[in-house]
């Protein structure tokens, strides 16, 4: 929060203004209480004009996303390919979600994931581009790897049972063994990635599934 100069100076003229010879001591307290009350707003004011509202990191975030896509020259597709095939620079962006996601390779998809199966994920590359942190984290040399269970496909009453719901949305497409490569929005990403406003870009994420592990 920032109180500018002038407010203090503003402040300090309501308190001394009047010599205290002129005025009762009850007169002088009032105009204390108007001068102290008026400063407190204007302390008020500056805080609300510094404090960002959600539609505020919303724009951020797409602001972010725009950039991240024009500095990787990366093509994003309104809709699925119909033979499933992505070139190196091809992203099919989830209109449900928001998600961005490209297939690497996909996997296994000759039986379904069943419902409450657990699916364990690693993954390379995650980036937080919109901080220009330029760490790369990686969970593929971890003894255990990120475990999610399904219980459908991500929507309003499924998204908030998983740790990572933007993970859920490619799985549909890739199988057992999937991979793909991701532009989470925070909103679809991790508990950590929601607090701080955070969208994410992973470079390869795979996928296992419990029953062919």
């Amino acid at each position: 929060m920032f109180i500018s100069v002038q407010s203090l100076f503003f402040y300090r003229r309501l308190c001394t203004f009047v010599p205290y010879s002129n005025y009762s001591t009850k007169k002088m307290k009032k105009i204390i209480a108007i001068a102290t009350t008026l400063f407190a707003l204007l302390i008020l004011a500056s805080s609300c004009q510094d404090r960002k509202t959600y539609a505020d990191y919303l724009k951020d975030e797409s602001r972010a996303i725009d950039l991240f896509i024009s500095k990787h020259n990366l093509t994003i597709l309104d809709e699925f390919p119909e033979d499933g095939q992505f070139g190196d620079n091809d992203f099919y962006k989830d209109k449900n979600s928001g998600v961005y996601f490209n297939i690497i390779e996909v996997g296994d998809t000759t039986l379904n994931l069943q419902w409450k199966e657990e699916v364990y994920v690693r993954f390379s590359g995650l980036e937080y581009f919109m901080t220009g942190d330029t760490t790369r984290y990686s969970n593929m040399n971890s003894v255990f790897p990120e475990e999610i269970v399904f219980i459908g496909p991500v929507n309003s009453n499924t998204k908030g049972s998983y740790s990572t719901p933007g993970w859920i949305v490619p799985l549909g497409y890739v199988g057992h063994n999937g991979k793909v490569k991701m532009i989470v929005p925070f909103d679809m990403g991790s508990s950590y990635d929601k607090s701080q406003y955070q969208p994410t870009y992973y470079d390869r994420v795979l996928y296992k599934f419990e029953s062919r592990y």
